[in-house]
C-alpha cells in the first residue's frame, strides 16, 4: 500500500512458490508442484526474500518513493549493490530518453536511492545445511533460441550432460513470445525435449521508457528463478550462455572502466556461484562457451550442430516489425547475425531471415559503420570490440563475393583495414581464450571441440 511517497512490499512462501505484494497488487512466482517440493524448506524464507528484494529494488529508482519491506534483509543484498554499480554503463550506453545521461549521474542516483529503502524485521539465523542433491549429470539452460543457447545445449548433450532449458516469459515482449512458442513446438517434435516455460509475472513492474530500471540484473533474477529447478532436477550444472567478448572493457568520456554486459562477465558468473551457495545451492554455475567469440559460436553451431541451428533466433523482436517476422530487419542484433552468416557462408533463409540486410535502409545498424545517425539497440553494438567483430565479418563476406549495397560501401571505405588486420582479428576472434568459470571435467573436452572446429579459421 502506498502512502505519502511510501511503497510497503511484502513476500509470502506458498505451497508451490513465491506471492510478492506491492502496493495493493500481487505478483506470482510458482513452480511445477515436483519442482518446488524438492526446494528444501530451510532455505525457501531467504529465497523469498532475496527473490522479493532483486524484483523490486528498482522501483525506488523509477519514482523516487521509499520502499519500505516487511522482512529482515536478505544476505545476498550486498551482491545486488555490485551487480548494480557494475551494470550501470549499460544503462547509459542504451539510453534514449535525449537527456545525455552519464555514469556519475546514474551512480548518484541509484547511490542515494539505496538510503530510501527500508527493511522490517530482526534478521534471521537459519541452520544452513549441505543437502547435496546438485549430483545427477544434468544442467539447467536459460534458454532463448540464440545462438548461444543452442550452442550451450548441443555441447551439453556431446558431453554427456543432459540438459533442462527454461525459456522466460516476459509479460512484455510479446512477439518475442509467439515466435519462440512455435519454434518450441517445433523443437519438441523433432528432438523430443520439451522447452519449460517459465512465466515472469513479476515483470509487469519493469520500467518500459525512458531508462528502463528494472531490466538491470534481469539475468541475475533468472539465476534465482532457477534456484529451485537445480534442486528439483538434482543438477550438478547451471550452464549461462556468455562468450569471451562478454569480458571486454573500455572506458567512457567521464574516465569510467565499463563492461557494457557485466552481468554476462565471468567475474559475475563466478559471484552468482557465491550466490547460488548461500542458499544451499552446491551446482556449479559455468559457461560452456566462455573461451570463444560470437563468429567462433556460429561457425561451430552451424557446422557441427546444423539441426539445432536451423533454429536460431537472435533477434530482439521489441517492435511491431517483428509480429510476424522471426527476424525484424530493423534492429543492430539483427545486422550483426547477418552478416555473420554472409562471412561463414551460412544461407540466412535457412533461420528464417527473409529480409536483405545489406541494402542502403540498414546502414545505421551495423557497428563498423557507426556515427551519429546509427541506430545500435544494445551496449555492446557500441563498442569497439563489435566494430573489430564485423570488420572481420565484412572482409570474410567479400573474399566469398557477397554482393550488396553496403558490400559496396565496406570495400571503398574499410577493406584496406580489413585486409591488413584480418590475420590479427582471425587469431582474435577464431582463438580460444580463457576459462575462467570451467572446471577440469568440462574443459578438456571442450577445448578439443573448439579446438577441430576453429583451427583452419584461424
Amino acid at each position: 500500500m502506498k502512502q505519502n511517497g511510501i511503497v510497503n512490499i511484502y513476500r509470502k512462501v506458498i505451497h508451490n512458490g513465491v506471492e510478492i505484494q506491492v502496493g495493493r497488487k500481487d505478483y506470482f512466482v510458482t513452480y511445477p508442484t515436483s519442482i518446488w517440493q524438492e526446494f528444501p524448506e530451510v532455505y525457501r524464507q531467504t529465497f523469498a526474500d532475496t527473490l522479493t528484494y532483486f524484483l523490486t529494488s528498482h522501483l525506488s529508482l523509477m519514482n523516487g518513493h521509499k520502499l519500505v519491506y516487511h522482512f529482515p534483509p536478505p544476505p545476498t543484498e550486498p551482491f545486488f549493490f555490485k551487480g548494480m554499480v557494475y551494470s550501470l554503463p549499460e544503462t547509459v550506453l542504451t539510453d534514449d530518453s535525449g537527456k545525455q545521461v552519464t555514469m556519475s549521474a546514474l551512480l548518484k542516483h541509484f547511490y542515494n536511492s539505496q538510503f530510501k529503502t527500508e527493511f522490517i524485521g530482526r534478521p534471521r539465523y537459519a541452520r544452513f545445511k549441505n543437502v547435496n542433491r546438485n549430483s545427477w549429470r544434468r544442467t539447467i539452460i536459460p534458454f532463448s533460441f540464440g545462438k548461444d543457447s543452442l550452442l550451450t545445449f548441443a555441447l551439453s548433450q556431446e558431453l554427456g550432460i543432459k540438459p533442462y532449458p527454461i525459456f522466460f516469459r516476459e509479460p512484455r515482449s510479446p512477439y518475442e513470445n509467439k515466435h519462440k512458442a512455435r519454434l518450441s513446438e517445433r523443437f519438441l517434435d523433432e528432438f523430443e525435449i520439451e522447452v519449460n516455460v517459465f512465466p515472469v509475472s513479476p515483470g509487469w513492474l519493469r520500467q518500459t521508457t525512458d531508462l528502463w530500471w528494472g531490466w538491470d540484473l534481469l539475468l541475475t533474477q533468472y539465476t534465482m528463478f532457477m534456484l529451485p529447478f537445480l534442486f528439483g532436477k538434482r543438477a550438478r550444472y547451471l550452464f549461462w550462455a556468455h562468450e569471451q567478448s562478454c569480458n571486454e572493457t573500455f572506458m567512457d568520456r567521464e574516465g569510467f572502466i565499463v563492461n557494457p554486459v557485466y552481468e554476462q562477465s565471468y567475474q559475475w558468473l563466478l559471484s552468482s556461484n557465491a550466490i547460488g551457495k548461500m542458499l544451499g545451492c552446491n551446482a556449479i554455475f559455468a559457461s560452456l562457451i566462455e573461451p570463444i567469440h560470437e563468429l567462433s559460436i556460429m561457425k561451430i553451431l552451424h557446422n557441427r550442430y546444423p539441426d539445432i541451428g536451423r533454429y536460431q533466433m537472435s533477434c530482439f523482436a521489441d517492435t511491431i516489425a517483428a509480429k510476424n517476422r522471426r527476424w525484424c530487419g530493423a534492429c543492430s542484433k539483427c545486422a550483426r547475425m547477418y552478416i555473420f552468416m554472409m562471412a561463414l557462408g551460412i544461407p540466412p533463409k535457412r533461420v528464417g531471415f527473409t529480409i536483405d540486410m545489406l541494402q542502403e535502409g540498414k546502414r545505421n545498424f551495423f557497428a563498423v559503420f557507426a556515427n551519429r545517425k546509427s541506430n545500435l539497440d544494445s551496449a555492446y553494438d557500441t563498442s569497439s570490440a563489435a566494430r573489430d567483430e564485423q570488420l572481420l565479418a565484412f572482409t570474410m563476406a567479400e573474399r566469398r563475393g557477397v554482393k550488396g549495397r553496403l558490400m559496396d560501401e565496406f570495400t571503398k571505405q574499410y577493406i584496406r583495414e580489413g585486409r591488413s588486420r584480418e590475420h590479427e582479428l582471425r587469431a582474435k576472434y577464431f582463438g580460444i581464450h580463457t576459462t575462467n568459470t570451467l572446471t577440469y571435467e568440462l574443459k578438456k573436452p571442450l577445448l578439443k571441440i573448439f579446438e577441430e572446429e576453429l583451427k583452419e579459421m584461424r
